[in-house]
């Protein structure tokens, strides 16, 4: 699949973005997921069931006071009727509350979960309860209700039924703290069965990132390379190389075919250049030899007038034999002028691909900027995370608080009823059960802040992938800045080719401007000798004329071999 280096750089960078934000989203799924399980299981489900089953016991015992009260203490009729009614609201009370958690334990579907000590399931434990609390209820409602004399059997076996129900209602607070600590239990290994296979997956994914990078940065680091020491031979004078084999499907593929065409065709320039300045230089020579062999016969014509008719016909043939060589010599000078104009096009294209190359880095390094901006805006969520975790367990400390505060509380309670003496053993009783809910909520509160402890340290880990990627992101930034470096060398070695090309130019055109000359002096003779064949008294004359158009075309061919051998010393400075 082709994927052109843009696309390869852009997905270097967002890859890396894309991963984290699942991260922290995954993370932050995984933190909502666990408070909202310890919210149902330790709130909804263990403390407020717990605390109809606390509640019940409670208003059991004072049902149990005001019956002892209303059995063993003589009371006034309206005192009788008052203590009557608080153990009938009592009562009903207490079956309210254990309906309310038997419910709650419902909808959980504990029913069958079966308390370790006694092996009592919560539904048999109900059910111990239901029994012996409907005995008791209906045995002491009758009770109070006729007013019956104190049966001391009757009293002791209504006793042993509330120790029954009590034995229960203990049974069902064990089992609510054994399902709260077997929730918090699989809470914990959870969390850490996920920790696990974040970090598995955070390790392979930056192993993937690293490979990727290497191998892309390695692809531009060797394209780089190509292209500078191919641009330097070029600059050397060294226009002998191999294309490659093949070549890639992305920009620098397609950069190198063409750097490797461009030498090509500058080497096929400079070997016709070379060709054509050989033809021209033999052209040059013959010039000089034909207007050294003119000047002389010129010479000769003043003293051998009677040989003027012949000598004209050899100087007419020399002239069209030079002018045939300036023609030769015209067009191979035409032909330099056109390969040197394809060298100038040329030579611009590339100028201009490594131009657009140029911008297309400083458009990378743009969006390297902006995906560095987009990092560091999600590692301000990560901080933002971070400030809600301490909330958090800001929240659990006031938890805690409020539970040592209970403490304290069932505590001073414990010491008042110790000071009622028989009279408060009921809420001596209470009082110690609201210690051991006290005492589960502190250790709930433990439980929660450990988590949100380690919560705040996967955060921490998080924000550490975050800065590593924030370097690595400005590591990038700096290879982008070499590039842009690597390719302004490139620029300035192509203007330099074309100022050679251009200079090779001038040269052209000068060496053009002589061959016409040349051809005009030979025009100029040609006419001159039929002249001389058409009239012979004006021989002196044209004899003189000849004798001046002979130096001057040996000025012209001296200057012709002059431009020749600059053009020589420009080719030969190239390795072919």
């Amino acid at each position: 699949m082709y994927l052109s280096v843009k696309v390869r750089l852009a997905l270097l960078l967002f890859i890396p973005i894309v991963f984290f934000v699942a991260t922290a989203y995954y993370l932050l799924s995984l933190n909502s997921s666990n408070i909202k399980r310890m919210n149902q299981s330790l709130y909804e489900v263990s403390y407020i069931a717990n605390n109809h089953i606390v509640s019940a016991d409670r208003d059991f015992y004072q049902a149990m006071n005001a019956y002892n009260l209303l059995r063993f203490v003589p009371l006034p009729s309206e005192a009788y009727a008052e203590y009557e009614k608080d153990f009938n609201e009592n009562v009903a009370q207490v079956s309210e509350r254990i309906d309310a958690a038997q419910a709650i334990l419902q909808d959980a579907k504990l029913m069958d979960n079966v308390e370790e000590t006694s092996a009592l399931s919560a539904e048999a434990a109900f059910s111990q309860y239901e029994t012996a609390f409907k005995e008791w209820s209906e045995i002491a409602t009758g009770n109070v209700k006729d007013r019956s004399p104190v049966d001391q059997a009757g009293e002791t076996a209504l006793s042993e039924r509330f120790e029954n129900s009590r034995t229960a209602i203990d049974t069902l607070s064990s089992l609510l703290d054994q399902y709260s600590k077997q929730e918090t239990d699989a809470i914990i290994k959870k969390k850490n069965a996920d920790t696990r296979s974040m970090y598995t997956v955070l390790f392979i994914e930056w192993i993937v990132i690293i490979l990727a990078a290497f191998f892309t940065l390695r692809h531009l680091n060797r394209t780089i390379a190509n292209l500078q020491n191919k641009t330097r031979m070029v600059a050397g004078g060294n226009l002998h190389f191999e294309r490659m084999a093949k070549y890639s499907k992305d920009e620098f593929g397609r950069l190198n075919e063409s750097m490797d065409t461009m030498i090509e065709k500058i080497r096929g320039l400079v070997l016709q250049i070379s060709d054509n300045t050989q033809t021209v230089s033999a052209a040059a020579v013959e010039l000089s030899v034909s207007a050294k062999e003119a000047a002389a016969t010129t010479n000769h014509v003043a003293e051998n007038i009677q040989e003027v008719t012949s000598q004209v016909e050899v100087q007419a043939t020399i002239a069209e034999e030079t002018s045939r060589a300036v023609e030769e010599m015209s067009s191979g000078i035409q032909k330099i002028a056109e390969n040197t104009n394809s060298i100038s096009d040329l030579s611009a294209t590339a100028s201009g691909q490594v131009d657009e190359g140029n911008e297309h880095m400083l458009g990378l390094k743009e969006q390297l900027n902006e995906i560095m901006q987009a990092i560091q805006a999600l590692s301000a969520i990560v901080a933002n995370l971070n400030e809600k975790s301490d909330k958090i367990g800001e929240i659990t400390e006031n938890i805690t608080s409020f539970a040592n505060q209970t403490n304290i509380l069932s505590l001073n309670a414990s010491i008042e009823a110790a000071r009622a003496g028989e009279h408060g053993k009921g809420f001596a009783v209470v009082a110690q059960e609201i210690r051991n809910l006290a005492a589960g909520s502190l250790e709930s509160a433990e439980v929660i802040s450990a988590l949100i402890s380690e919560t705040r340290d996967e955060i921490g880990k998080a924000s550490t992938f975050m800065e590593s990627t924030v370097s690595q992101a400005e590591k990038g930034s700096r290879l982008m800045d070499d590039v842009a470096e690597d390719f302004d060398s490139i620029h300035q070695a192509v203007k330099k080719v074309v100022e050679q090309v251009h200079e090779t130019s001038a040269i052209t055109e000068q060496m053009s401007a002589s061959s016409e000359e040349v051809a005009a002096s030979m025009e100029q003779s040609s006419n001159s000798s039929r002249e001389v064949a058409g009239k012979a008294q004006t021989v002196a004359a044209a004899t003189e004329e000849q004798l001046a158009l002979g130096e001057s075309i040996s000025h012209a061919a001296d200057q012709l071999q002059t431009i020749v051998q600059s053009l020589k010393a420009s080719v030969s400075q190239f390795k072919l």
